[in-house]
């Protein structure tokens, strides 16, 4: 990844973290004497991380005594979470810059690789749609390529266009394994290889050879057991912990940047302004490393998202 949106991404966490102590305050202040309670549906995608991120604003929100928390984790998927959103049909879930900007309406084609200009367009689009944006969190689940280690040091493979030049050399006979949202999304499989040039042909060459298309976590295990060289993956997959792979470096930037912000209903944040407050050090409190370790006890300790979530929410003394 490139260093300079690394760099911007942990400019972004430190941001977030300075809201800490005041956020803090916020929460911890006296209760209003109205004993109505505004009801919240806190939602999700349904995979872990997601899972997680969702359960940490359920569980943290239950810490608001005027707020009465609904558990729709698992809700659906980014659309679903979305629609439901603006209608006030749930209240508040978690979503990606790049998915609000690529996916979402009113769909975008521009690519804005930048961090912090990617996260006010995409705000800019949620406000539009009835929905307020909170501060985002510093690391960023943007696709990536990883490649066996082995393989990577004896062919020189160790950035995209490596990967490119090695394929237009003749070399189409290493194995591929891409999980399917990443071969049909237009910012996938075809997105970025013709991004950085590949010839059609050669393309054509590569799916025509050991090219899988399969489930999310299965390019892992195919690229583990060494049937295939490369495959697609998610920057903050607790796997890339554990393979002896290397991810290949984006070094033109195709890829962007995928930071996960609470997005709640707005007119719910108008009757209960401190809900997006008291999330903010849940928000502070995540990084790329963070996420990749609560995302891991799920996968491979059995550890459920609520287990997850309570231990880090206690660990950052946030647990209500």
């Amino acid at each position: 990844m490139a260093r300079t949106r690394r760099g911007v991404l942990g400019r972004l966490g430190a941001a977030a973290g300075t809201t800490l102590l005041s956020s803090l305050a916020g929460c911890s202040g006296s209760r209003p004497r109205d004993s109505s309670r505004t009801t919240v549906r806190v939602g999700s995608k349904p995979f872990p991380e997601q899972e997680i991120l969702g359960t940490l604003a359920y569980e943290r929100l239950q810490g608001l005594d005027d707020v009465q928390v609904v558990n729709e984790i698992g809700y659906g998927d980014s659309l679903a979470n979305w629609r439901a959103t603006t209608e006030g049909v749930k209240h508040l879930y978690w979503e990606y810059t790049g998915t609000a900007w690529v996916e979402l309406p009113p769909r975008h084609d521009e690519r804005i690789t930048d961090p912090q200009r990617l996260y006010e367009r995409a705000a800019e689009d949620a406000s539009a749609s009835g929905l307020d944006m909170a501060s985002p969190a510093s690391f960023s689940n943007e696709y990536v390529l990883v490649a066996d280690r082995e393989w990577s040091e004896r062919t020189g493979v160790a950035t995209i266009s490596d990967l490119i030049a090695h394929a237009e050399a003749g070399n189409t006979d290493f194995g591929v394994a891409v999980n399917q949202a990443f071969f049909h999304r237009q910012d996938g499989w075809r997105g970025v290889t013709a991004y950085y040039g590949l010839d059609a042909d050669v393309r054509t060459a590569i799916e025509a050879g050991p090219f899988v298309v399969t489930s999310v976590a299965l390019p892992y295990v195919l690229l583990s057991e060494g049937q295939m060289q490369v495959a697609s993956g998610f920057a903050t997959d607790p796997q890339l912990d554990r393979l002896d792979a290397v991810v290949l470096d984006d070094d033109r930037e195709y890829f962007l940047p995928y930071q996960p912000v609470p997005t709640a209903h707005a007119p719910t944040v108008e009757a209960q302004p401190r809900i997006l407050g008291a999330l903010e050090p849940i928000v502070a409190s995540l990084d790329e490393a963070t996420i990749r370790r609560l995302t891991g006890r799920v996968l491979f300790e059995g550890a459920s998202p609520t287990e997850v979530a309570r231990s880090h929410l206690d660990a950052v003394g946030e647990l209500p």
